[in-house]
């Protein structure tokens, strides 16, 4: 009996791994018959078909979900985000944010449209940090595209000093270039080559409007300021605190050791030996 069941076992196996007890036939349909590819529900692949992933070599010119080869362009790929921007708000250089006030006049609006289509206040906002290397080399090439725009209000706000805004406009890592408009974030400078062309490329690509020059440069002037390009030493006081909490954890945990009871043992039995060559001498 038990051999019958392990035979049956083996059967029902059997036909689940070829695809055949998935797709049971009735008795009047023509096992002959071929059913199309593209009829809902059917598959012309067994289990064994589907996991070792024929489809990696065939696509089914019927799929719509097939891959696309390469080179090819997917159909509606979605064009670069673009803002209309308000003319003469530049003056040609760096506004350094000294204070939170100061941040929210830079990124205020104009009226109460908050529509891309309508032209608005546009600020090019670099959030950095002086005790950082990567915004020191950026610097220069900041400085320079600020004379670029004169129409773009270009700024650049402390992101240690102003830590708020990090959270508020997703800032994960320094140095991030933004476009605001309206005071909105629409799109972060994403490109790997932090120049003033390229900077200059961003800024037209999302905003239509060109730079002054087709060929910008830097000169000796963008490495004096208005953001410097010298690394400036900070205190932090959260690092500090963080090496203090580390270390009480750290001696609370060293209490609680074998190694912490043996040294008091010694000490206390050191003590108690000195106290009785004292007596004794005395």
């Amino acid at each position: 009996m038990m051999r019958w069941l392990k035979f049956l076992t083996f059967l029902v196996i059997l036909s689940l791994i070829s695809g055949e007890f998935m797709e049971p036939r009735t008795r009047n349909e023509d096992e002959t018959a071929t059913v199309p590819a593209t009829r809902e529900g059917y598959t012309n692949y067994t289990f064994i078909d589907f996991i070792t992933f024929p489809g990696k070599k065939i696509c089914d010119k019927n799929d719509p979900n097939k891959t696309l080869n390469q080179g090819q362009k997917p159909d509606g790929r979605r064009p670069p985000i673009k803002v209309k921007c308000l003319g003469g708000r530049g003056n040609n250089t760096v506004h350094v944010v000294q204070s939170m006030k100061d941040a929210l006049t830079v990124l205020a609006p104009h009226g109460n449209s908050t529509k891309r289509s309508v032209e608005g206040n546009c600020t090019l906002v670099l959030f950095y940090t002086k005790s950082c290397l990567s915004s020191a080399v950026v610097a220069p090439h900041y400085n320079a595209l600020a004379r670029q725009f004169p129409d773009i209000k270009v700024a650049a706000i402390d992101a240690f000093k102003f830590y708020t805004f990090n959270t508020e406009f997703g800032i994960v890592g320094l140095p991030t270039i933004m476009l605001f408009h309206q005071g909105r974030p629409i799109v972060k400078f994403n490109d790997s080559s932090a120049t003033v062309n390229n900077f200059a490329n961003f800024v037209t690509k999302h905003t239509g409007i060109k730079a002054v020059s087709n060929s910008a440069y830097v000169t000796s002037e963008d490495f004096q300021g208005p953001l410097s390009s010298k690394v400036e030493k900070e205190p932090d006081p959260y690092l500090y605190l963080a090496w203090a909490f580390i270390a009480v954890c750290g001696g609370y945990y060293f209490t609680k050791s074998k190694l912490y009871t043996q040294i008091i043992e010694m000490i206390k039995r050191n003590w108690q030996e000195s106290e009785a060559q004292h007596e004794g001498g005395s």
